[in-house]
């Protein structure tokens, strides 16, 4: 089970088995204490990871001159008596690891079991290093593309279930956020697939990058289930907020478009650069400055902070660095006025968390 878990929480699995695993964490309290354990451990080991800087290119150079130097510093020792590589006795070995790291090591001590033992040492903790130095990154890097992969497969998914919406639709447009109102929230577009029995799977909504909320069988919104808008439309105030907070996941959805003065949902054309759905700022009340600025945003985005899964009208999902979300045609979580609202005109895309109304300053109830 523990390999089971571990392939969960990379989301290694097929979906199958990420289903499988999925109920049987809902079910069993130790189950999901055992995952949280093993995620404390792996984000250990992700978060101590530091980038290893390449050698410089002069290396060896430095290397033969400090072996040299220390040559001269040993007490009726020559340069010829401890150059890597140039002993000619048995102790040619330790005499060239001894080099090499540059100690001071007369060569009448070379081949003393203290000294052996102490350069069998020294030999092992290299060898640790550079084993860690291969194995952490490749640890890191595996867990973040493994669970990027698995993000932008759920984004297919969901754009799948978004065209067979859309091919249903009079006048083939996206989900509508309403302008006021229970139904005036991003996260809607989960409630109107499932409505139309286009999501099989709620647990669909969240990022395999983020840990999900906790599960809570008293919980007003269930994590593999998205709900009903007629639940919605009778909710008092507070289990109405709560609907909206996490209806929609842990991804952003368009927030809808003007055009000729009028707010509508935007009528799909397969356009290649116009954001239907991505990854959804980690906090809530994000502004547009932090939202424009990529060192900020880097701070409250998933996937180690590094960047957002996008996808766009014509079904492709990219992932876009933080730092290059400022470069594309049309920013996905601001409209063209800076705003984190409705897209002020027909190919504005402007994505927000469920939570978030077509504008600022209006009812949700």
């Amino acid at each position: 089970m523990q390999e089971d878990l571990l392939g969960y929480l990379l989301g290694a699995l097929d979906e199958e088995e990420m289903r499988r695993i999925s109920a049987l964490l809902k079910e069993d309290p130790e189950l999901r204490e055992q995952l949280e354990s093993l995620k404390n451990t792996t984000d250990i080991l992700e978060n101590a990871y530091v980038p290893v800087e390449p050698p410089s290119t002069d290396l060896v150079s430095r290397t033969l001159d400090l072996i040299d130097e220390q040559a001269d510093s040993c007490p009726g020792a020559s340069s010829a008596d401890v150059k890597f590589l140039t002993v000619p006795d048995e102790s040619d070995q330790e005499t060239a690891l001894v080099a090499e790291v540059g100690l001071s090591v007369p060569t009448s001590e070379i081949g003393h079991p203290s000294t052996s033992r102490w350069i069998d040492w020294l030999g092992a903790a290299v060898a640790a290093s550079i084993i860690l130095c291969i194995v952490l990154p490749a640890l890191a890097n595996g867990r973040f593309e493994a669970r990027k992969a698995a993000c932008q497969d759920q984004l297919r998914r969901l754009g799948v279930a978004l065209t067979q919406f859309v091919s249903r639709a009079p006048e083939h447009r996206l989900p509508a956020v309403a302008e006021s109102g229970p139904e005036a929230f991003a996260g809607i577009y989960a409630l109107r697939l499932n409505e139309s029995g286009l999501i099989p799977d709620g647990e669909i909504r969240w990022c395999p990058s983020i840990q999900p909320p906790d599960f809570d069988d008293s919980s007003l919104v269930n994590l593999g289930e998205v709900g009903s808008l007629a639940r919605l439309r009778q909710a008092p105030v507070n289990d109405l907020q709560e609907i909206q907070k996490l209806a929609g996941g842990h991804y952003a959805y368009n927030l809808g478009v003007i055009v000729n003065d009028r707010y509508t949902s935007p009528r799909f054309e397969g356009r290649t650069s116009f954001a239907v759905m991505s990854d959804a700022p980690l906090i809530g009340n994000l502004g547009a400055s932090e939202l424009g600025d990529s060192d900020r945003l880097s701070q409250w985005i998933g996937h180690g902070g590094r960047g957002i899964n996008i996808l766009f009208e014509d079904g492709r999902v990219a992932f876009t660095d933080a730092d290059a979300i400022q470069s594309l045609p049309d920013h996905p979580l601001l409209n063209h006025q800076g705003k984190v609202e409705a897209g002020v005109n027909i190919d504005d895309a402007s994505l927000a968390p469920s939570w978030r109304p077509p504008f600022l300053d209006v009812p949700q109830r």
